[in-house]
């Protein structure tokens, strides 16, 4: 058994990976103990069986609350992505410091599913993120946009008299009411801005180059799903554990 904790800027999800199958538990990231109902979830599980723990971050604030609530609740002490352990992976950052952990562990995740392919990750999360990564596992460029859910709450915080919407795809490019009206434009309009990203990523790039989705809203624009080769929802929760055993193989003595 296997757990990756992925500390994202709206929520916290917690993958437990049992015989190749991830069980998903998600939490608010900002409240006092984040990972609170976790407790009753893991009293059923064989901890004896635990072989690691893996957590990214893009929250550095909420990082050591988190990582001694995973401390106590597994009995083991996590492999946290940070820029101490680039050395031991492919990934040849040119600013290093600016890297998202999110970021590099899909890039771990990405080339196992790529192979001798060069790949681009499109991750919809609260930011919306395009990530090249060349065939010997390096990143060499990312894009980043407001996310879907970002892009609606600002409108509704800086419309007055427009309200926050769920995003689900309409049927429609016009709407007949402001609900379906918001929808059309944003969530088609983001069906065309992630196929123009792709087209022009390739265009400048690789024409021949993978392409995987995954992010908690990657369901939700399914006329792009013919443009992905991979749809993998799991992408980062799979890096962090790619990620935890490159760094525990690196420092073992004789690593």
């Amino acid at each position: 058994m296997f757990v990756a904790v992925d500390i994202g800027n709206s929520n916290i999800t917690v993958g437990l990976k049992k015989e190749d199958k991830w069980q998903e538990y998600r939490f608010p990231t900002h409240s006092e103990q984040p990972l609170l109902l976790l407790r009753e979830q893991i009293k059923l599980l064989d901890l004896s069986k635990l072989r690691g723990v893996g957590i990214s971050s893009v929250v550095p604030s909420v990082t050591p609350l988190v990582r001694s609530e995973i401390e106590l609740l597994f009995g083991m002490n996590p492999v946290v992505v940070n820029k101490r352990h680039y050395q031991y992976l492919p990934v040849e950052p040119d600013n290093p410091d600016e890297l998202g952990s999110d970021l590099l562990v899909n890039s771990l995740a990405a080339s196992k599913l790529c192979g001798q392919n060069d790949c681009l990750i499109v991750d919809f999360g609260t930011a919306l993120t395009y990530t090249y990564i060349d065939v010997k596992g390096a990143i060499k460029g990312v894009s980043i946009a407001p996310g879907i859910n970002t892009a609606l709450k600002a409108l509704s915080q800086n419309a007055a008299q427009l309200p926050q919407i769920t995003p689900t795809l309409p049927e429609k490019a016009l709407g007949t009411d402001t609900v379906s009206a918001i929808k059309a434009g944003t969530i088609w309009g983001f069906v065309g801005q992630v196929s123009f990203m792709i087209n022009k990523i390739k265009e400048e790039n690789n024409p021949n180059l993978k392409t995987i989705a995954t992010g908690g809203l990657s369901h939700v624009l399914k006329p792009l799903d013919k443009v992905f080769d991979h749809i993998d929802r799991h992408l980062t929760l799979n890096g962090i554990e790619v990620y935890h055993d490159i760094v525990k193989a690196a420092m073992r003595p004789n690593g």
